[in-house]
């Protein structure tokens, strides 16, 4: 990770969104700055790239505002399991959950290597053919994790942007 957590809250307060407290002070993170502590802690467990998490849920969620098949409630800031077909998605008990799914759903792209804690992606089992595929963001869209062609451009630009503070 080259990014900090007050990097990422930064890049969230420079949307002029307003981090939905109401919806994750019961779920474990009752500001955006415990929301980045959490990404941070879940990324560093698995070894993943906390800058490129964060720019998933920036990107996903339209920084934490959703609006689309999957709710905040759900705590899936990644809308694993949410299909263009209209299915809604799976449905974590907390942030930091939801954010280890999303940790560990990147990682199985980005790796061969085995989970360092327990499964908690739904979707895990599913990536057996498509384990390492994407070591790099570059590698990300297209169908590689999301169909649009441009997401892993997308990304970058957050990532870059996030840097910048």
């Amino acid at each position: 990770t080259s990014v900090t957590a007050d990097q990422m809250a930064a890049l969230y307060q420079s949307s002029g969104k307003k981090y939905p407290s109401g919806v994750y002070k019961s779920k474990g993170a009752k500001n955006i700055r415990e929301f980045c502590e959490i990404v941070m802690d879940e990324s560093e467990k698995e070894g993943v790239k906390a800058e490129v998490i964060f720019a998933q849920v920036c990107l996903e969620t339209g920084y934490l505002q959703f609006g689309g098949q999957v709710s905040a409630a759900q705590c899936n800031f990644a809308g694993l399991g949410a299909t263009d077909d209209g299915a809604a998605g799976a449905t974590f008990p907390n942030v930091k959950t939801g954010i280890r799914a999303q940790v560990q759903h990147l990682k199985g792209y980005a790796s061969k290597d085995d989970l360092n804690q327990k499964c908690v992606d739904p979707r895990f089992m599913y990536l057996a053919g498509r384990r390492g595929t994407a070591k790099y963001v570059q590698s990300l869209g297209g169908g590689n994790w999301a169909t649009d062609p441009i997401y892993s451009v997308k990304l970058m630009g957050l990532i870059k942007a996030m840097k910048s503070y």
